[in-house]
């Protein structure tokens, strides 16, 4: 209590009050308000430089050691639920953010997985928030699949007046039913009484800035009462948006600035130290093996992770844009906060090698072209219009009128970034991040057509060049923390990027667990990606197993799932002792067949039903260890 008492003294000198004025003037105010008022008075100090408060030795005023501002002590007035089903771990980061914001304003919060969250408490919540992405062609989650189904059943419960909620989607605008599960929890809850207390937002892979803005939407909602008890947020928010404290004190100065951050809005610039051809001469695959220095940006990774490319578009297709739409690229066009030419912001900034639905409806908003307005009504069949087509297609097919630059600009998006499964360790390459691409071309509508990222690291960049990048974490693709775990990984062309980084983390972990590789590709002498390394893998021990399925070097053709239905009672043992399944590939026909192999070695090994083999790898998808990287 002294030293409190002699701190307190020393905080009163410097504004000329001394310790009965202090305590004169704090003695009404309540845990919160106090709490309120030292993040208040340091957000002043840090923003004058982090001036110092002297004690009468000299020394700051304040204890030397590390205080951490947290509300978890207050007895709660409030409490919220906020739910995340996610695949890739998206929805399980913006779900964070929201928690953290609601305990900011003084709520209690109940943070899980909706896999953990039993249905039937449902009827009992007040504040309850889905945060959720969709996959494919709108199908939930696997962590969302039995609380979507509640809510659409019999059971279902009538949610009271007083439960309030709000959703918040993920999709990919490529897709045609776009954030569909968030869409259908957002409408049954509100069907089963609920009210909404903040609208639904729908998130592009580009997910960030819109979460956050109905973060934003959510705190400035919240109610002043809940179960018959006044809510005061007014401490905690200012214009419905959380005060933001300064998490460390230490020895009367702000914490050390962070560190520069890498992410989307400031990608890293890494160079290229090598590009190497995997395929052999005749192959009908290109896949390329490259290696990015990440020295000095700070960025981690964990094998499973994701790397960011931005890239340019291909001059060949800016200049097929040009042409068809009659347009100048010298002409100045004011482009975020820069005046550029329309060329360069063609070449850099746009989005021209695919279409979605938004570039798609804001071009028919602008012709107002008959056959365009049918093509994006028939939702079930837009996935086939957009295959293979791009700007320069549709500006070719539907020609417009009066079309400027400006306007183009305005109907077409940014170029988003791509995501490439990390291939490298970085405890077995240290400052280096490795990718394993393939090269995209493709003949369609009489002209040639390439994928933008993959031969923008193909063709246009060149070693010792320097590409723009960032790094996603995917929580939902690690190694089991079991070291002792076996890992069954199944992977087929580029899906096998992931698992020479599982792999090269093994090796240098020294871990014990067993590591099996299935690999698909077409041909044994052509495109055996990473041969050399899986033989001398083989020969050290680091990898137990090995089944290779080239499916052109026969008559009949041979894929991975095969080759797991070949080894079905070892496959089977090793999922009843702990093992982990790991999928990545090509997500509308691999995966799928091999997740239909699956059930049936489950059927063959266990004399289950095929209901209940099915619940079986269901299961292992809700244990977290059927995990999928696909694409």
């Amino acid at each position: 209590m002294a030293n409190f008492e002699n701190t307190i003294e020393h905080l009163a000198l410097p504004i000329g009050l001394d310790t009965a004025s202090l305590q004169n003037f704090t003695e009404n105010l309540d845990d919160r308000q106090l709490l309120w008022l030292s993040g208040y008075f340091h957000g002043l100090s840090v923003a004058k430089h982090s001036m110092k408060f002297p004690s009468q030795n000299g020394q700051s005023g304040f204890p030397a050691v590390e205080q951490t501002i947290n509300f978890n002590h207050l007895p709660p007035q409030f409490q919220a639920t906020v739910l995340f089903g996610s695949q890739t771990g998206n929805s399980k980061k913006a779900a964070q953010k929201l928690a953290e914001a609601l305990k900011t304003n003084g709520l209690e919060v109940v943070l899980a997985d909706m896999t953990e969250f039993k249905p039937a408490k449902l009827k009992e919540e007040k504040l309850f928030f889905v945060i959720v992405s969709t996959q494919g062609e709108g199908e939930p989650p696997t962590a969302a699949e039995d609380l979507h189904r509640f809510i659409f059943g019999s059971r279902a419960p009538k949610l009271k007046a007083d439960f309030q909620f709000s959703v918040l989607a993920l999709g990919d605008k490529s897709y045609s039913q776009f954030c569909q599960t968030g869409k259908e929890f957002d409408e049954q809850l509100e069907k089963l009484g609920a009210k909404r207390l903040a609208p639904r937002v729908d998130c592009d892979a580009d997910w960030q800035d819109d979460a956050e803005r109905w973060i934003e939407n959510v705190i400035h909602n919240l109610p002043k009462k809940l179960n018959g008890q006044a809510a005061n947020f007014s401490p905690f928010s200012q214009n419905g948006s959380a005060v933001q404290f300064s998490p460390f004190v230490k020895n009367g100065l702000a914490a050390a600035p962070k560190p520069l951050v890498f992410d989307r809005k400031n990608p890293f610039e890494a160079e290229i130290f090598e590009k190497i051809q995997l395929n052999g001469r005749g192959s009908t695959r290109e896949t390329w093996h490259l290696e990015m220095g990440l020295e000095g940006s700070n960025l981690k990774y964990s094998p499973g992770d994701v790397l960011h490319v931005l890239p340019t578009n291909s001059e060949r297709l800016v200049s097929e844009v040009l042409k068809i739409s009659k347009l100048s690229p010298t002409v100045s066009i004011n482009f975020g906060n820069e005046n550029l030419p329309f060329g360069n912001i063609l070449l850099e900034k746009l989005e021209l090698s695919t279409l979605n639905r938004d570039v798609l409806q804001r071009y028919f908003d602008f012709t107002k072209n008959e056959k365009l307005g049918k093509i994006l009504a028939d939702v079930k069949n837009l996935p086939q219009f957009f295959w293979g087509r791009d700007i320069a297609d549709l500006l070719t097919e539907f020609p417009a009128d009066g079309l400027t630059e400006e306007i183009l600009v305005k109907i077409l998006r940014k170029i988003p970034s791509r995501a490439y499964s990390i291939s490298s360790s970085l405890a077995a390459h240290p400052d280096e991040v490795h990718l394993t691409v393939g090269a995209v071309r493709y003949e369609n509508f009489g002209r040639k057509k390439q994928g933008v990222a993959s031969t923008f690291l193909s063709d246009r960049v060149q070693i010792g060049e320097k590409i723009k990048v960032f790094i996603e974490e995917n929580e939902f693709f690690k190694l089991p923390k079991d070291q002792s775990a076996p890992i069954i990984m199944v992977g087929a062309g580029t899906g096998i990027a992931p698992f020479r980084a599982f792999l090269e983390e093994r090796t240098e972990q020294n871990a014990a667990g067993k590591n099996w590789l299935f690999f698909g590709n077409p041909h044994f002498k052509t495109d055996f990606l990473y041969q050399l390394e899986w033989q001398q893998s083989l020969k050290n021990g680091n990898l137990t197993h090995l089944d290779v399925a080239f499916s052109r070097d026969q008559k009949e053709k041979i894929y991975v799932q095969h080759k797991l239905l070949k080894q079905s009672r070892r496959v089977f043992d090793w999922l009843e002792n702990g093992a982990n399944f790991y999928v990545c590939g090509d997500k509308n026909r691999m995966a799928g067949d091999v997740e239909k192999a699956l059930v049936q070695i489950a059927i063959q090994e266990s004399s289950f039903s095929v209901e209940k083999a099915t619940e079986y790898v269901k299961d292992l998808k809700k244990q977290r260890r059927y995990l999928e990287d696909v694409y």
